[in-house]
């Protein structure tokens, strides 16, 4: 059985998880999916280990990518018996591909962390496109730092509906105009003639225009 762990949705007319990703710091699309990450590797280690699905994708795509790996190690503090149960196999599986008279290591699948994200992802741009027009949803994107570059650039790649692509994309506008401005201040203020002056909110715009751009 696959499992799937996307965003939890709410008898209200938008995604609460959703409303509450607006107001945290950064992308709220990249801090959807981080959380689904969280969960779905929680689960993982814990009730999926001998899961024979799980572990004949597992072998297709020789373990976890570089970023799911380093989450289950330093942010899960993965169970160390799940992975050495699960790692064992795959050493055994790359010592079969490599032992051969003509070696290769093939990865015929993705991460499923990274599958998965791909599910969660889908889904929360559903739910962009069909709340849009909530004026609730409108606020919270609008006091949100905005979308980061590579899902501004997913959103208008499958958002097909054109009010709703435009809509969003007008907030984002909105969003980086404000952005550029608290940069030209923070520019200015470090100038020798203006060095004196005292740096307000503007003081990490440059952080969080890193974090747009996928810093």
């Amino acid at each position: 059985m696959a499992y799937v762990i996307i965003i939890t949705m709410t008898n209200t007319a938008v995604s609460q998880d959703l409303l509450e990703a607006c107001h945290q710091d950064g992308c709220p699309v990249c801090r959807l999916e981080h959380a689904a990450d969280l969960r779905y590797i929680d689960r993982l280690f814990y009730e999926r280990v001998n899961e024979y699905e799980l572990r004949v994708h597992l072998r297709a795509s020789l373990g976890f990518c570089h970023n799911h790996s380093r989450m289950a190690n330093e942010e899960i503090h993965a169970k160390a018996l799940g992975v050495a149960i699960i790692y064992d196999d795959l050493l055994r599986v790359v010592l079969e591909q490599t032992g051969k008279s003509r070696p290769s290591l093939s990865i015929d699948k993705k991460c499923p962390v990274c599958e998965n994200q791909s599910q969660v992802t889908a889904r929360i741009f559903l739910d962009l496109t069909k709340h849009i027009n909530s004026e609730e949803l409108q606020a919270a994107l609008r006091s949100s730092r905005g979308l980061c570059f590579s899902h501004l650039r997913h959103a208008l790649g499958v958002m097909r509906d054109t009010n709703a692509r435009n809509l969003l994309l007008q907030i984002q506008r909105e969003i980086i105009t404000a952005l550029r401005a608290e940069l030209a201040e923070y520019i200015r203020k470090n100038d020798y003639r203006f060095i004196g002056e005292e740096i307000g909110p503007e003081r990490d715009a440059w952080i969080r225009a890193l974090k747009m751009g996928g810093g």
